[in-house]
């Protein structure tokens, strides 16, 4: 609920900065009515089952983990990828950055670049859909690099292990 409610500043900045950019560069947006909005229609839907997959196959790499380790399923109405193995700090966030970049922030700077209207609001919705994934980054950016960071398997978001001393304070 914290994330849809942050989203709607977030679409408004978001939005309006890549607008603002994109129309100092090609000063109007062109959208091709109907047919435009059934196709963005379609990326959405097949861009949030590949926003969860980029996920998947981005921790199975980066732990090089098994495909036996990763669950998809939806949640409260949302789509969702859990990897069941824990991992540090880096690797986790290498996995939750990157769909925010592979289908939001890369399609947004070539539709600028090549002035495509689609292209650029397909970003901005990729980028603000991200926004979950921005805050359990944002929420964890201070833990130790050693941390193991576990994926929840029934919430959005993590737990957190960290290494502490035997009265139960956390190693600095």
């Amino acid at each position: 609920m914290k994330a849809n409610l942050i989203s709607i500043p977030f679409l408004i900045v978001v939005g309006g900065l890549s607008g603002w950019i994109y129309c100092m560069m090609w000063h109007s947006f062109a959208w091709n009515g109907v047919s435009d909005s059934l196709w963005l229609c379609v990326a959405i839907v097949v861009g949030i089952i590949v926003h969860e997959l980029i996920h998947g196959f981005t921790w199975m790499a980066v732990t090089r983990q098994s495909f036996k380790h990763l669950s998809f399923g939806t949640m409260a109405g949302a789509v969702y990828c859990h990897i069941d193995v824990p991992m540090k700090k880096r690797p986790y966030i290498i996995g939750a950055v990157m769909p925010l970049l592979l289908l939001g922030v890369i399609p947004t700077v070539i539709a600028i670049v090549l002035g495509s209207t689609f292209w650029l609001v397909f970003g901005i919705i990729f980028i603000v859909s991200a926004i979950g994934d921005i805050m359990i980054m944002w929420k964890i950016r201070r833990e130790p690099s050693d941390a193991l960071i576990y994926d929840h398997p029934t919430e959005a978001g993590c737990v957190v292990y960290r290494k502490v001393d035997v009265c139960g304070s956390p190693i600095s």
